[in-house]
């Protein structure tokens, strides 16, 4: 899964694989690569296409690795965490700076709270900066009751009838905005789980003038970069 689409930096990048061993797998499958590369090339150029220059494009593509993609993940509804998979932020950042020496494509992380909050921001990104990796969007998460909240998003967040469940979707968003900008992050997703099951259940005209004056609070809130 990709959170979109991130600036490619050159930046130290941290073998966390022994080079040598990646080196070694790589050489095994050189020849049948280039066979294969080759073989591509012949049908692009009848087709009136440079294999090259479309290289050239694709090595300078990134993406941002979404934190939730090296783990089991998580639901609207609770999290299921499995063996081996990372037991906190700093544990997800290395995985994902593996991804990153094995592909050399996902230089930057899209980090999802509450679940990867830190407690000390400037520690998490001396953490990302010694695996060379940056912070794309921080993501917000509205579609999932947490421990010890106040109000329910049963009925909604964002666009929830009760005006102190909107206050307090609201002040999540621009806690991730503070966050993102401790990390370096310059974009912010919204994730909005709000619906309805049934036709009739919701007054659809009144949520979304409610979901525009919740997302105005949150614009406001956001750097001017």
């Amino acid at each position: 899964m990709v959170a979109g689409s991130a600036v490619k930096e050159t930046r130290n990048m941290k073998d966390l694989i022994d080079a040598g061993l990646v080196a070694e797998q790589n050489a095994k499958a050189a020849a049948q690569l280039q066979a294969d590369y080759d073989a591509l090339g012949g049908v692009l150029a009848r087709r009136g296409q440079d294999i090259e220059a479309l290289t050239s494009l694709a090595q300078g593509f990134a993406v941002a690795v979404p934190s939730w993609g090296v783990g089991t993940g998580g639901t609207r509804f609770a999290r299921f965490p499995g063996r081996g998979e990372p037991r906190n932020v700093f544990e997800k950042l290395d995985d994902c700076a593996v991804i990153n020496q094995l592909t050399r494509a996902t230089p930057a992380v899209s980090p999802h709270f509450p679940w990867d909050k830190p407690t000390d921001a400037k520690e998490l990104r001396q953490h990302a900066d010694e695996l060379g990796l940056a912070f794309d969007a921080v993501n917000s998460n509205t579609f999932q009751d947490q421990q010890g909240q106040e109000h329910t998003y049963k009925y909604g967040s964002l666009t929830a009838n009760a005006a102190a469940t909107r206050a307090q979707a609201v002040k999540h968003n621009i806690e991730c905005i503070e966050l993102g900008r401790a990390l370096g992050s310059k974009a912010l997703t919204v994730w909005v789980g709000d619906g309805a099951n049934f036709p009739g259940q919701s007054n659809l005209r009144g949520a979304l003038e409610r979901y525009l004056d919740s997302m105005r609070e949150i614009y406001a809130a956001l750097p001017e970069d």
